[in-house]
């Protein structure tokens, strides 16, 4: 399988996700002992990176 521009969109949406959600954070979590996975669950979804599988009709993006 080849990518398509749409995976190359959606592989740099989540490169950026991680650099700029998760990673400046990690070590702070670490320290904490916690993981806000609500928190970045609600950006992931807001940003379409929940349910990119499944079918438009069921609020998915038809996407393999």
């Amino acid at each position: 399988m080849k990518f398509t521009s749409e995976h190359t969109q959606i592989s740099d949406t989540v490169r950026k996700f991680v650099a700029n959600e998760i990673n400046p954070f990690t070590a702070e979590w670490e320290k904490a002992g916690i993981f806000p996975a609500h928190e970045l669950f609600k950006k992931m979804g807001d940003l379409g990176l929940l349910g990119i599988k499944y079918p438009t009709e069921f609020g998915g993006l038809g996407l393999d």
